[in-house]
């Protein structure tokens, strides 16, 4: 998943005043609830748009089952003591997700067919990492306080946590049809890698072509 676009607050707070620091269990709610604004089309495609309520509340679950360990790799960008970004840096070290809690919280709440067909729709956006890549997912930004650079100090901070890993590349997906985020990322120095073109995204997701995105940090601290 990627940043969404969105307006930003008429009367914009100081974004020196963000402070990004690590997710917490008790942030899970919070957090779900911030995906589901951000990530409307996405919770719509793998939930179904009928579904999207139920959808996050079975996330929810999972989440809350996990624990710390689906946290792994998050940091939040808290504003006037609200969680207002995300950001999650996932390394090859963190391995996979555990699935058998996903799948069975999944099947409580959306029962044996929606938690299969979320499960499979969710996988098609999922990423093997390689070893020295630091990949970068669930970027988001509360649409109330979009456009005050709150997402770039997250990229920002990502990459830092990449170098700390000894990682020599950070990379994404991103939509392609996904301007706003496209150009966020470029302005970063991310450059296209590799396009992917998908018509099962295209189905449950209405996006076919997803951009591979890649920066180079051996350059820095190396």
């Amino acid at each position: 998943m990627s940043i969404s676009s969105g307006a930003s607050l008429a009367a914009q707070p100081d974004p020196t005043d963000v402070v990004i620091r690590a997710a917490t269990v008790a942030d899970i709610p919070a957090v779900v609830a911030l995906h589901r604004e951000a990530f409307a089309d996405k919770f719509g495609g793998a939930f179904g748009v009928a579904q999207i309520e139920r959808g996050a509340d079975a996330l929810l679950a999972a989440w809350q089952r996990q624990g710390s360990r689906a946290l792994r790799g998050m940091f939040l960008a808290d504003l006037d003591a609200h969680v207002v970004g995300t950001i999650t840096l996932r390394t090859w070290e963190m391995g996979d997700e555990d699935m058998y809690i996903t799948e069975q919280a999944f099947q409580q709440v959306l029962g044996v067919w929606g938690a299969t067909r979320s499960i499979f729709a969710l996988s098609l956006l999922s990423h093997r990492i390689q070893r020295n890549e630091g990949y970068i997912t669930d970027v988001a930004v509360h649409a109330e306080y979009r456009g005050l650079g709150i997402a770039r100090l997250l990229l920002e901070h990502a990459e830092q946590a990449a170098r700390q890993n000894h990682k020599r590349f950070v990379t994404l997906h991103v939509s392609q049809r996904n301007a706003t985020a496209c150009h966020l990322y470029e302005r970063g120095g991310f450059e296209v890698a590799h396009v992917r073109h998908s018509l099962l995204t295209w189905f449950f997701f209405g996006q076919r072509r997803w951009l591979y995105m890649r920066k180079e940090l051996h350059e820095i601290g190396y």
